[in-house]
């Protein structure tokens, strides 16, 4: 039988060579480097492993409990990270689905969003284009290793910031920006620059997918809005994501994730009760249909919601 919250049995941590200290402080664990914690993911390429009859395979517990756990949808639809860009990341752009399908990708297209957890003074995204972009001049660009920044709306961010980045924006994370990432569950990078650090870029799929247009950076910016006990952060085509600000009641058609990034949270439902710590988080399934969270004074926390298309 599944419990009413699911928890992680380990960490999914991911290496980076331009990850920080942010997220091994967050879990207060000791390593170094990690740009990436992946949680509760099903994706096949890493998938989290959950604290069921031992160790359990989260992919495993879904195809075994599917609609217990993911009510209403085929597979596993979203991916949750927290991401430490300790230095600049690269340029890069994600296809949506039927663009990955007309390439013969595997896996799927990869529209997501992104909540600034942290961010150093001055620190910066870049999201879209600052004007049109003809592709055969930005081509040339990118083969002359110009900083391509250049052509980039580079916006300057904080805290609480939110951005949705629809498939075929070009985007990268600046040096010193923390950010909570959901998207749907694909693996899908294209790679365009790399400030010359050698790596291999993707420029012939990446060039068949971006959007060359002007990107308008407020048409992607989230605007938040309270709801009961919660204040909507991310209000996108597939997943939606909720910053717990007060004691609530929440309702459950399928599965969420919660994640609290400080103090902790108390989830109560009719047969079973859980606390969530700072740097944890906990899958919540469908079967657990009505829950009540219950959030220390300054505690941070937040739930991600998959969205049927």
């Amino acid at each position: 039988m599944l419990p009413k919250f699911i928890f992680q049995a380990e960490e999914n941590l991911v290496e980076k060579p331009w990850g920080g200290d942010y997220i091994a402080k967050l879990k207060e664990i000791k390593a170094e480097r990690i740009g990436e914690s992946w949680e509760f993911s099903a994706h096949p390429s890493r998938p989290s492993r959950v604290a069921i009859n031992g160790v359990t395979p989260l992919t495993d517990l879904i195809a075994r409990f599917k609609d217990e756990i993911i009510n209403g949808f085929e597979e596993f639809p979203i991916l949750v990270k927290i991401i430490d860009a300790n230095e600049d990341l690269s340029v890069q752009v994600h296809p949506s689905e039927e663009q990955a399908k007309m390439l013969g990708e595997k896996d799927h297209g990869k529209p997501e969003a992104w909540v600034v957890l942290d961010a150093d003074e001055g620190a910066k995204i870049y999201l879209g284009f600052k004007e049109d972009v003809k592709p055969e001049e930005f081509r040339k660009a990118i083969e002359r290793n110009e900083n391509v920044l250049e052509y980039l709306n580079a916006i300057e961010v904080k805290k609480g910031d939110a951005f949705y980045i629809p498939a075929g924006t070009i985007h990268a994370l600046g040096k010193g920006v923390r950010v909570l990432e959901v998207s749907t569950n694909s693996n899908i990078t294209y790679r365009i620059y790399d400030y010359g650090r050698g790596r291999e870029l993707h420029l012939n799929k990446a060039f068949k997918v971006l959007n060359f247009k002007k990107t308008n950076v407020e048409d992607l910016r989230q605007k938040p809005k309270r709801l009961n006990g919660l204040m909507r952060c991310i209000d996108a085509p597939f997943f939606k994501v909720d910053k717990i600000i007060t004691n609530t009641k929440i309702s459950n058609e399928t599965f969420k994730i919660l994640l609290c990034i400080n103090g902790k949270v108390a989830l109560k439902c009719d047969s079973d009760v859980a606390e969530v710590t700072r740097g944890k988080s906990v899958l919540i399934p469908a079967i657990t249909k009505e829950y009540e969270v219950e959030i220390e004074g300054y505690a941070e926390a937040y739930v991600v919601s998959p969205v049927k298309i």
